[in-house]
């Protein structure tokens, strides 16, 4: 029986990518020596929540999570991780102290490929990085070959996927561009409008909510302020104090918001109407425009209220120069009563990652959606 010689692995257009996420930095510094022995690129981040905003677009070969970490631990983020289509093929090592038998059926039944003690073993990690990296390729390798075998170049899901992914990236950048077209009347930066839903998922993923809850917020929360595209020039391009006749024509605007977005069908619609008509309601109840009080604001306005003051604060504006980090935080926390406590309180512990996004994405630069597409 002779053996066809013919048949080759194909060379992969890169090199393995791997995404690390550790909240010990003395550990972050020990992967990134031993990926970089191997040869391989590594992207590490301190949190489950940043690694979860960055596997899609560093599409990395595999991902190696800590389980402690906070906002998100690695059990959360590995059943993310794996009920996303575009992640889910990825392999996942979690690597932890936890050393109990309940701790690693938690860690399998989120779908981990391995487990690997604390403290680690080197040879023992780079002998499992190397097995991983071996069998996500050559799984990929048979898939591939198998479709070429059928006759097939793209299976039927993934020229769904594809199509789903093109109709989205299309409808982010409309939303952009419309969005934007409202904020450029207002003379603010378009940086605003692209850190918002970066912020508002952070905030939504940290409190707990569904992915596809999470991900309606961020597709959404760009269109909070869509209805100053009906507020009059003079009022809007205003640089000194309002009138209360004018400030009362400037609030109109999430009213107008709410009555362009109304009774569509989508969902993120649906979500982008409730975000426009409460963002400015108050815990309190002195919000506007209807006075809502506590849990009669939708989670949605609630998350998108406090970051939208969060970024006008560290914004600059004809009017103000902007806030350092600290100073915005302190202002909040002086108007505490504004807020859902339990969004403050979720605010305050993962404010450290609203500084790295506002630094991170800066006036001009490229946002990618949740589903890798770019928003502007």
């Amino acid at each position: 029986m002779k053996i066809a010689k013919n048949i080759q692995t194909p060379e992969p257009e890169q090199g393995p990518r791997i995404l690390v996420a550790d909240d010990d930095k003395f550990y972050l510094k020990i992967f990134q020596e031993l990926i970089a022995e191997l040869g391989y690129d590594c992207l590490t981040v301190e949190n489950g929540l940043e690694a979860l905003e960055k596997a899609r677009p560093y599409n990395p070969s595999l991902i190696i999570s800590d389980v402690l970490m906070p906002g998100m631990d690695g059990f959360e983020l590995t059943k993310r991780l794996k009920d996303d289509p575009l992640t889910m093929h990825v392999p996942v090592l979690i690597v932890t102290s936890l050393s109990d038998r309940a701790s690693k059926v938690k860690g399998l039944e989120a779908g981990a490929s391995e487990l690997l003690s604390k403290p680690i073993d080197e040879n023992e990690f780079r002998i499992r990085v190397n097995n991983l990296l071996k069998v996500a390729r050559y799984e990929g390798w048979l898939l591939e070959h198998g479709k070429m075998l059928e006759g097939e170049v793209v299976s039927k899901s993934a020229q769904l996927e594809r199509a789903l992914s093109t109709i989205r990236g299309a409808y982010i950048e409309t939303v952009y561009r419309l969005t934007l077209a409202a904020e450029y009347r207002d003379k603010e930066t378009g940086g605003h409008i692209k850190r918002i839903p970066l912020y508002s998922q952070l905030l939504a993923r940290y409190m707990g909510l569904r992915e596809a809850d999470a991900e309606a917020i961020f597709f959404a929360s760009p269109m909070h302020d869509i209805g100053k595209i009906g507020i009059p020039d003079a009022i809007l391009l205003k640089n000194g104090r309002y009138t209360r006749e004018e400030a009362d024509v400037m609030k109109r605007h999430t009213l107008i918001g709410a009555s362009i977005l109304h009774a569509s069908n989508s969902d993120i619609l649906r979500t982008a109407e409730q975000i426009a008509l409460t963002h400015h309601e108050s815990w309190d109840g002195t919000g506007y425009p209807m006075g809502l009080r506590g849990a009669e604001i939708p989670i949605n306005g609630r998350i998108v209220n406090i970051v939208d003051i969060y970024d006008a604060l560290r914004s600059k504006r004809p009017y103000k120069e902007p806030y350092d980090h600290k100073a915005a935080l302190d202002i909040i926390e002086d108007e505490k009563n504004r807020f859902d406590p339990a969004v403050l309180k979720a605010f305050r512990e993962c404010s450290d990652e609203f500084r790295r996004l506002f630094e991170e994405h800066q006036e001009g630069e490229l946002i990618v959606g949740t589903n890798g597409a770019k928003t502007a």
